[in-house]
């Protein structure tokens, strides 16, 4: 039997409900700062993908292959989620986010990504990701040594924040002892694979994307660019920030998120 997503709750269960889903390979203990300021007013809980934890008991009790197949991760995750609850999601828990909300609407009442694009390599008719090659690459690294590559995954997240050196240092803490390559390499390929390009077009509920200026990883004009624009979608970029602003500004980023909640509540 597939182990259930781990998550963890905060604030009062009588409150609004929040949603939140971090990005490939980190744990969401590193959105928790966010969860904690956010649940003075919500009830707020937080979920891992598959396959990564804090907890090294839990990944030796994994014994089937997490499951990345973006339907089969999107019914996980609902099933762990609050009934008709904001969804928060930072960078792939972003792209993850705005599928569901696309696609599964019912469940969710409203769409705030994190530093997330809707499609996290070059594609046709898409030039701001990252280049496949450059990213085959890294995935090839994180195959061969997953402890060198996500230090390199680390230095590319912080590359650009106000204060570099005190962000590695608070995301290395937040980095599982125990690294599961299986749970990394199938977060890669379904990165590889996302395109949420006509999901977020077509988002029919609130939806708010915050981007850092310096973001490395994330281009800020990746949305700021589109074309076809959701009428439904408001697009924030922080200066100074690189991908991960709800720890670099979080204080704007909350005041950010609540305003957004309460307009559209």
């Amino acid at each position: 039997m597939r182990i259930k997503i781990e998550t963890e709750a905060f604030g009062e269960p009588s409150r609004a409900a929040i949603f939140m889903v971090p990005g490939w390979g980190m744990p969401k203990e590193v959105m928790k700062p966010l969860a904690m300021r956010l649940s003075q007013r919500f009830y707020v809980v937080m979920a891992n993908l598959p396959g990564i934890s804090l907890d090294e008991e839990r990944i030796e009790r994994t014994r089937i292959e997490p499951n990345y197949d973006i339907d089969a991760l999107s019914e996980q995750l609902i099933s762990v989620a609050p009934k008709n609850c904001w969804w928060i999601g930072w960078s792939l828990g972003g792209m993850v986010s705005t599928y569901v909300a696309a696609r599964r609407s019912s469940c969710v009442k409203g769409l705030i990504t994190l530093s997330a694009s809707p499609s996290f390599l070059q594609r046709e008719g898409w030039p701001d990701g990252m280049s496949p090659r450059l990213f085959d690459e890294f995935s090839q690294l994180i195959t061969e040594s997953p402890e060198q590559g996500m230090k390199r995954f680390l230095m590319l997240q912080v590359k650009g924040a106000k204060q570099e050196r005190p962000l590695l240092k608070q995301l290395q803490a937040l980095l599982p002892k125990q690294l599961n390559k299986t749970a990394l390499v199938g977060g890669l390929r379904l990165l590889r694979a996302l395109d949420v390009r006509r999901e977020s077009a077509l988002l029919d509920l609130p939806n708010l994307h915050v981007l850092g200026q310096n973001d490395t990883l994330v281009a800020p004009t990746t949305l700021t660019t589109q074309t076809e624009t959701n009428p439904l979608q408001e697009v924030i970029v922080l200066a100074d920030c690189a991908h991960q602003p709800f720890l670099e500004d979080e204080a704007v980023c909350v005041q950010h998120i609540e305003t957004f909640i309460d307009a559209n509540t």
